[in-house]
């Protein structure tokens, strides 16, 4: 899929104003002592991945994870002698699929056409009608925080983020919004 760059600059700033929450996974090097962490260096994402059409690095986002990180108490070093660790990121966007229907008394979308399954009987069937969902396309994006031990250049920690975007949030509560997704990110790091 081919993004413009006006439309990564705006869905950059989106990332940030997801209708849904957020979904974070991490994983962390059990060996890896983050309480010795007092610096960091920001490392830039293999070009191979930066130059795929649906990669994005936006400087508002490092913005919101410098705070954080900050926050933690850990400072940021431009010379990597002096980095304790090192981090990466970037954001991937793609499109998906949702489905909506109208809702039951329950409130659960209702399906009527394909493989039913009849509570009263305790049964699976099919129907011949069609369904009464609608598909429609949402964007989502998933940003990717890599951390690497400076000496050993072992990985100790990764993350992801992934959030359903909303292009209509207005720019006043976009950066409330990143330093919120930032903040959710890194309070995985031990």
């Amino acid at each position: 899929m081919k993004y413009t760059a006006f439309a990564l600059l705006a869905l950059s700033t989106a990332l940030l104003i997801g209708c849904s929450l957020p979904k974070v996974q991490s994983r962390a090097d059990r060996d890896f002592d983050f309480n010795a962490v007092n610096t960091y260096e920001w490392v830039q994402a293999p070009k191979k991945i930066l130059e795929e059409d649906d990669t994005l690095i936006s400087k508002n986002v490092q913005i919101a994870l410098n705070n954080q990180l900050a926050a933690r108490g850990w400072k940021q070093v431009l010379d990597t002698d002096q980095a304790d660790i090192q981090i990466v990121y970037y954001i991937k966007l793609a499109e998906h699929q949702e489905y909506a229907g109208p809702e039951n008394s329950a409130g659960e979308p209702r399906l009527t056409g394909g493989f039913t399954y009849n509570p009263g009987k305790a049964k699976w069937g099919y129907n011949d009608k069609q369904s009464d969902l609608n598909a429609y396309t949402i964007d989502v994006g998933t940003l990717t925080l890599l951390i690497y031990d400076t000496k050993s250049r072992k990985k100790v920690w990764s993350g992801t983020l992934e959030t359903r975007l909303d292009r209509s949030t207005p720019v006043e509560k976009q950066k409330e919004m990143l330093s919120i997704i930032a903040q959710k990110i890194i309070s995985r790091i031990p």
